[in-house]
């Protein structure tokens, strides 16, 4: 296996209630940058996909040399099918086809990492080392969560989603089976995010050897999440290190371990 690194990133987002300003996402991407440096260096080739005329030059002055980073930017006057209306996933997973067709970096891998760029992955020598011992000889590797127990329970926690923010994919099988997966996707509709297309993807192949649904560890993320969809939040930004957090992922981890076929 030869993996690459896909981080996806929009500075000067454009979809509707985008919730950071172009400041504060450019303060994300380069901390997310700075910590991939100090961790993994040059280990893994990195594909810094990004989609708006934001100007890169700062970025790529502190991080070409520190990271075997290829930089893709999508500029507004490529004129690309980008629609701000369908939000999130629709733009993104547009712009994940672009960067697998475009990336020389890719055409030398033979799987990717995909991480959605303005989050630090602070485990992710562990992920990367899990990703080389189980998805040698599949096509995709993914999270997902699909069980009843939270709503058994009356907690307010979703109990069937795909972990849109990761997942790892064959290259030749993203270009043969998934480069049009964004045209299913709408933020505006219940049911097509790109959480949704990853969780149907899980329950079409869950018999399927190809693929990999679970991980064995929790994956661990730093940074401010905006999420426009959830009700409880009410501001659009919560942290993913908050202590809860790092307790709740703890008690993942175990439950991974011990029942590593419940996708809870």
């Amino acid at each position: 296996m030869k993996l690459a690194i896909l981080l996806t990133a929009t500075v000067k987002v454009q979809v509707i209630s985008g919730n950071f300003s172009v400041k504060e996402r450019a303060v994300m991407y380069s901390s997310a940058l700075r910590y991939y440096a100090n961790k993994i260096g040059k280990k893994y080739p990195i594909v810094f996909l990004e989609n708006s005329d934001y100007d890169l030059s700062e970025l790529k002055k502190e991080f070409n040399d520190k990271l075997d980073i290829e930089w893709i930017q999508l500029r507004p006057n490529e004129k690309l099918p980008f629609n701000p209306q369908k939000g999130k996933s629709f733009n993104e997973y547009l712009m994940i086809k672009e960067g697998v067709l475009r990336s020389k970096k890719l055409k030398e891998c033979t799987h990717f990492l995909k991480i959605t760029g303005r989050y630090a992955m602070v485990n992710i020598l562990t992920i990367t080392r899990e990703i080389e011992k189980r998805a040698n000889n599949k096509v995709f590797m993914g999270d997902i969560k699909d069980t009843r127990l939270y709503e058994m329970i009356g907690s307010k926690n979703y109990g069937h989603w795909g972990d849109s923010r990761f997942w790892v994919c064959q290259v030749e099988y993203y270009k043969s089976q998934m480069l049009e997966c964004y045209l299913e996707m709408d933020d505006c509709v219940d049911g097509k995010w790109a959480e949704h297309y990853l969780l149907n993807m899980a329950r079409r192949y869950k018999q399927d050897k190809r693929f990999i649904f679970r991980f064995r560890n929790q994956v661990l993320f730093n940074g401010i999440a905006g999420m426009r969809t959830s009700k409880d939040l009410t501001t659009g930004k919560f942290r993913q290190n908050s202590f809860s957090i790092k307790i709740k992922c703890q008690i993942r981890y175990l439950m991974r371990v011990l029942f590593p076929k419940f996708w809870f």
